[in-house]
């Protein structure tokens, strides 16, 4: 009877495995690991290739022959190494804060091919940082960052590559010269602005007088103008009038309209009003024909 029981049992558990093996085969006798969203497990096949497990339900093989050797992210993330200093090629201490973005693209290298991915791209992004600006002066880095930072990931990019690592970025955080330095930069930048500000000024006088200039002409031929128009109108009302007499009319007339102008200014002393504008100036001028204000 005992025997009859154990064939049966036995032969109960047989049909059992034989129908789920075929219903849903060997791989669901083994164990699950659920991996989550943009994550991955790198597994170590010790009798097989090594694999890339990711997000959801994932069976392995149990035992010690498929063992979970590292866990990555598959988003984009910060590496940010410490500040470093760094001599330029013209003796500048500069502390430089450097970040970069990088992103695993492969897995299995990212955790099988080097000891600790994230240290070793930080020492890549300050060793990288430290060739590039150690050949350059301070004034050509403060000017030519964007360029720097795509060399940088530029020469990053060759030894990530073969981490399965793809650089995104790299960026300056900040380069911060000895307080010395800044003092130097922030009176040159003061000075600048003076001189910015003196040959504004210098321009604005120039258009200024300019404008002035174009006034004076624009005066000179309008007076041009009306004189012209005044001697052909004395020539069509009198014919027989010399050009000689009409000079002198012109003569007198803008001697009378400057005398007016200069009895009107605020800084006259005296005013002189000959009546006699034919005889000689020396002769106006003389002290019997001047009447002085007094003070």
């Amino acid at each position: 009877m005992n025997s009859t029981f154990w064939m049966i049992t036995i032969f109960s558990i047989l049909s059992i495995l034989v129908v789920i093996h075929y219903t849903i085969g060997f791989q669901g006798l083994l164990p699950i690991i659920i991996v989550d969203a943009q994550k991955a497990l790198v597994l170590d096949n010790r009798l097989g290739a090594d694999r890339v497990i990711t997000e959801g339900i994932n069976r392995y093989i149990p035992f010690g022959v498929e063992v979970v050797v590292g866990e990555v992210s598959l988003k984009e993330q910060p590496i940010d190494p410490p500040d470093q200093t760094i001599v330029t090629k013209d003796n500048i201490e500069l502390n430089v804060d450097m970040i970069a973005t990088i992103k695993i693209v492969d897995p299995t290298k990212a955790i099988m091919d080097v000891e600790d991915y994230e240290a070793s791209v930080k020492s890549l992004v300050m060793s990288s940082t430290l060739n590039q600006l150690g050949q350059m002066q301070l004034a050509d880095i403060q000017t030519q960052q964007d360029s720097l930072s795509k060399k940088i990931r530029e020469h990053m990019q060759i030894d990530c590559t073969r981490w399965g690592i793809n650089v995104i970025l790299v960026k300056f955080e900040s380069i911060t010269p000895p307080e010395s330095i800044r003092e130097a930069m922030q009176k040159e930048i003061v000075a600048q602005k003076e001189t910015a500000a003196a040959i504004l000024k210098a321009n604005g006088d120039h258009k200024v007088h300019e404008i002035h200039a174009d006034g004076e002409r624009i005066l000179i031929e309008k007076r041009a103008e009306a004189t012209h128009k005044v001697i052909k109108d004395l020539k069509e009302l009198m014919p027989n009038l010399s050009d000689e007499k009409i000079m002198q009319f012109l003569t007198k007339t803008a001697y009378i309209d400057s005398m007016k102008e200069l009895s009107s200014s605020a800084n006259s002393k005296f005013v002189l009003y000959p009546t006699e504008t034919d005889r000689p100036m020396e002769k106006v001028m003389n002290a019997e024909y001047m009447s002085r204000t007094p003070n």
